[in-house]
């Protein structure tokens, strides 16, 4: 597994740290890559549960800028290439684990990272969570089902103040409108072990099919919404408005695809 994210299986549950914290944990496809891995081989390795979180000083601030950036240079259908199989298979894989997944966030839960921890099954907060949904900033869509799940968890008003406005949640705005569980006032790791546990303790199968029902009401349409998605930011990561987004978050002259 790479150095990139950490994986221990503690007790019963899987621990999966995204670990890049010079990079405020920002996603490249071989980090999205690493943790489809790491989803995927919780069941076979036993474990009954999973919590995700990142190393401080955030959960995941979002996509890695630079990195897209290169993924764009080869074209929009490189970049829609490796939007479905990497990212889009992260969202579906944690949908299709039989495992409740736990997001333990703790700082920037920004643009795929907000995505990410709209994934999984229960969201437990720290005090100084933070969750802004930061694409449009970016010059892209909500490409992992943010804009798809949103709705569903914090009713249509507030999804469209934070997808179109980019308006900011801390933590306890977060529990106050559903987007999380709870917020840990003590120590987040804690809480997260103790939930991860008490899911260990219930009867498997009966725990995997309620989590498959509560999937179907939230993922209805999902993989129809990621196609269209997915299409849309292949063309848009090749855009003038992301090269542009990139270059002021970067200080680096935008290069249109296919320059060097």
């Amino acid at each position: 597994m790479s150095a990139e994210v950490l994986v221990r299986d503690v007790e019963r549950h899987r621990e999966i740290t995204i670990n890049r914290p010079k990079r405020r944990n920002a996603l490249t496809v071989e980090v999205v890559d690493a943790l489809v891995a790491a989803v995927r081989g919780a069941e076979e390795a036993g474990m009954r549960s999973i919590v995700l979180t990142g190393t401080p000083p955030a959960f995941c601030a979002g996509g890695d800028l630079p990195s897209l950036s290169a993924l764009a240079s080869q074209g929009s259908a490189v970049a829609t290439d490796a939007i479905y199989t990497s990212f889009h298979g992260l969202v579906r894989a944690l949908r299709d684990s039989p495992l409740p997944a736990i997001a333990a966030v703790s700082g920037p839960a920004f643009g795929a990272g907000l995505d990410l921890a709209l994934c999984c099954d229960l969201r437990i907060a720290a005090p100084d969570a933070l969750f802004e949904s930061t694409w449009i900033k970016a010059g892209l869509v909500p490409g992992m089902g943010g804009a798809h799940h949103l709705p569903a968890l914090v009713g249509g008003a507030r999804a469209a103040q934070m997808l179109l406005l980019g308006q900011r949640l801390d933590a306890a705005s977060a529990l106050a409108c559903g987007l999380v569980g709870e917020v840990a006032e003590e120590d987040l790791a804690a809480r997260a072990t103790e939930v991860a546990e008490s899911l260990a303790d219930l009867p498997r199968l009966a725990l995997a099919r309620t989590k498959a029902s509560l999937r179907r009401y939230l993922h209805v349409g999902l993989d129809s919404e990621l196609a269209v998605m997915g299409a849309q930011q292949g063309q848009l990561l090749v855009g003038e408005e992301f090269l542009e987004a990139t270059a002021q978050l970067t200080g680096r002259r935008p290069v249109p695809a296919g320059e060097e």
